[in-house]
């Protein structure tokens, strides 16, 4: 890949580099870069512009401000995936998985989405796949919608999250951890009675699982709270009606 970095109109770095896609905070690149290539094509050229969040790789550059017009002349090494069959397809998910993980645990979620969203693309529209291969691409589809969500729960991205654990919950309907994460974001998108039978179904699966007890508390909680604050605010509403008609 070749990089050209500039900032207001000033080019701070010129360099070429070799890396896999999903890989590049490990190579000084910045996160907005590496998430742009998972787009483009070989010998594709284009400009990025970057905010202070996807364009650390400015902070370490003569003290120019944390934003970047990025202009990368991309010719990508990396094989395609419409270029490997489906055993090479499934020995490359295993590595991005683990890859995945590493990143997941050193805090790198945007990282991890990268790795995982790999399996993903790979994987999810492969067609013609034997019991053997279907079973084991079924199993890293499973585990990387998991992890996708795990991942979004993170980066507060609560609707993709719900969408990630759907797909889980298509290929295993009773898993516990997709049912458990589902629960989990839609509570923290505000939707109690959806959270709280997420919880419920997860009691129906394991019911020793304390966690689930305990949301589902949560989930009565938070519900009792929504409806006696809906209680006070329609009350002061029909209270102000009435007051301005007796006027």
């Amino acid at each position: 890949v070749h990089l050209e970095g500039f900032c207001g109109g000033t080019r701070f770095d010129c360099k070429d580099v070799k890396f896999v896609v999903g890989e590049g905070e490990d190579h000084d690149i910045p996160i907005g870069i590496d998430k742009a290539l998972e787009k483009m094509q070989r010998g594709e050229h284009c400009i990025l512009y970057l905010g202070p969040r996807e364009a650390l790789w400015s902070c370490r550059c003569g003290g120019l401000p944390c934003s970047a017009g990025i202009a990368p002349s991309i010719s990508l090494q990396a094989k395609e995936s419409w270029e490997m069959d489906t055993k090479e397809k499934l020995e490359q998910a295993a590595i991005v998985k683990e890859k995945g993980t590493m990143y997941f645990k050193e805090g790198k979620y945007l990282q991890a989405v990268i790795q995982y969203g790999k399996i993903v693309s790979w994987l999810e529209m492969e067609y013609g796949l034997s019991e053997k291969e279907s079973k084991a691409s079924d199993s890293f589809l499973l585990a990387a919608f998991l992890n996708l969500a795990m991942c979004y729960l993170k980066l507060r991205e609560y609707a993709k999250a719900v969408e990630c654990c759907d797909k889980a919950l298509g290929l295993d309907q009773d898993n516990e951890k997709g049912l458990y994460r589902r629960g989990e974001a839609r509570l923290l998108m505000n939707e109690f009675e959806l959270a709280k039978c997420d919880f419920q179904r997860v009691l129906e699966v394991n019911p020793q699982n304390k966690a689930a007890k305990s949301q589902i508390s949560v989930c009565q909680k938070k519900t009792k709270e929504h409806n006696e604050r809906d209680r006070r605010i329609y009350a002061n509403m029909f209270t102000k009606f009435a007051e301005r008609d007796a006027k």
